[in-house]
């Protein structure tokens, strides 16, 4: 567990580099990669602002999920901007009863910026996504705390976007919670297992 979350960090910022660096920028050779132009074409299939749901798991058996109203944006840097990211879904996968309590009780919210890097592109622009860290302030056991959270990259979170008929969703998979830095207690219920995390999921699709 040691040093976990530099891991989950490094990948967030490798992902969108080496997709981008390792696709290929010759035209003839597109089973190794995307070419210089297509990638292009991608960033313009992509770029914008929109709104849609976005729906996460809450383990309570009367209400197993929640679908609260986002928006989010893509820029010309690569990057895309979701908006208040939703502390219950934090709190969902909190394995600790107080902190669980703790952060539904909190008003706080967080952007989450996420680094793109494409690997497809036809009708449906897919694109591996990754996720940067967010800083949730706590009221925990009389103190406040920061809760830091983690994302799993590349191949557990990714998207698409439909370029014909404007559909875009984006799935995320939470990777660690570790309060005050402390990188010994990982407060998420998945612990380290990206197959154990339930995903979070936003898009212009959901009704």
């Amino acid at each position: 567990m040691k040093n976990l979350k530099l891991i989950f960090l490094a990948l967030g910022c490798m992902a969108a580099l080496s997709l981008t660096s390792c696709l290929k920028s010759d035209d003839d050779n597109n089973d190794k990669g995307l070419s210089k132009a297509e990638i292009s074409e991608c960033f313009a299939g992509v770029r914008g602002s929109y709104t849609g749901k976005l729906i996460y798991e809450t383990r309570n058996l009367q209400s197993p999920t929640d679908t609260i109203d986002v928006s989010w944006s893509v820029g010309t840097d690569t990057l895309l901007v979701l908006r208040h990211f939703p502390v219950n879904a934090v709190a969902a996968q909190i394995n600790d009863v107080d902190l669980k309590k703790a952060l539904t009780e909190t008003n706080f919210l967080s952007e989450l910026k996420c680094y793109l890097g494409f690997y497809k592109y036809d009708t449906n622009v897919m694109f591996y996504i990754a996720p940067m860290q967010i800083d949730i302030p706590v009221f925990y056991k009389g103190t406040t705390h920061t809760l830091s959270v983690y994302f799993w990259s590349s191949a557990y979170s990714y998207g698409y976007k439909n370029t014909k008929t404007g559909d875009m969703e984006v799935q995320i998979l939470m990777a660690a919670a570790y309060l005050d830095d402390n990188e010994n207690t990982n407060y998420l219920n998945s612990s380290t297992s990206a197959l154990a995390t339930i995903p979070v999921v936003f898009s212009n699709v959901i009704k």
